[in-house]
């Protein structure tokens, strides 16, 4: 399969990442659907030319089966599927420091796993069965995180990520035969204002030093690892970790 052409469906598609793929798909001749939960940035994306967007909270099972409902009565068939939307957070399992309840947030806890992990869930399992019914392939790519292997401090994020990566490689295996094909992006960190926001230049510089190609990376390049899963056609199950060398 080639990125000129498919009908690209992208949760979490009206900023960061998410938004970068809308722009690269647009610019290769893709027809893109989104799934956002803010519906400003989906009144703007209604305005690219080949992009349709539906207002959508992916942590909802109900709101899902509605979004997806409106976009295949709107004839969009997604024959790629990107799992982009996501929240990070970071908390210890217990603050030694705080004068409240020490241990992490359990509204935290469930709001992480609702968004990052349920959310793959929910979209990818609704797009399969609406496909196999009418006897259609996609490919599925989920977004995921170095943080999937363990990081401190993130409890929650890391499992999520790791969850994403688990249904990566069991639906492979369990779709595979049927045509599908499904692979995890894991970004290291990425050069973007919220990165920049979250992190102080002293931090950054520490981080860089860590990083075996001493640089942090740029969201370009998950874009062009998307482009590469999606057209090499024997990648299947696997988790292409985009981080300049660090391992976590």
């Amino acid at each position: 399969m080639t990125t000129a052409g498919p009908h690209v469906l992208i949760t979490g598609g009206g900023r960061g990442i998410g938004r970068h793929l809308v722009n690269g798909f647009l610019a290769n001749g893709a027809a893109v659907g989104v799934l956002e939960y803010d519906s400003d940035l989906c009144d703007e994306l209604q305005q690219l030319d080949g992009c349709s967007a539906w207002q959508c909270d992916v942590s909802d099972a109900d709101d899902v089966d509605l979004a997806l409902s409106a976009a295949f009565d709107a004839n969009f068939v997604p024959n790629v599927l990107i799992n982009n939307a996501g929240i990070i957070h970071s908390e210890p399992l217990v603050n030694m420091l705080s004068r409240d309840d020490r241990v992490h947030s359990r509204a935290a806890w469930k709001r992480v796993l609702a968004v990052d992990l349920d959310s793959v869930f929910f979209v990818t399992s609704r797009v399969i069965d609406y496909l196999l019914a009418r006897r259609q392939t996609a490919v599925v790519i989920s977004i995921s995180s170095i943080s999937a292997s363990g990081n401190a401090g993130q409890s929650a994020y890391a499992a999520a990520k790791a969850g994403v990566n688990a249904l990566t490689k069991t639906w492979a295996r369990e779709l595979g035969p049927l045509g599908f094909r499904f692979a995890s992006v894991a970004p290291g960190f990425l050069d973007t204002p919220s990165t920049r926001s979250a992190l102080s230049e002293t931090t950054l510089d520490r981080l860089k030093q860590q990083i075996p190609l001493r640089a942090l990376g740029d969201v370009d390049h998950i874009w062009q690892t998307v482009r590469f899963l999606i057209e090499n056609d024997y990648v299947n199950g696997t988790v292409v970790e985009v981080d300049g060398g660090l391992v976590l």
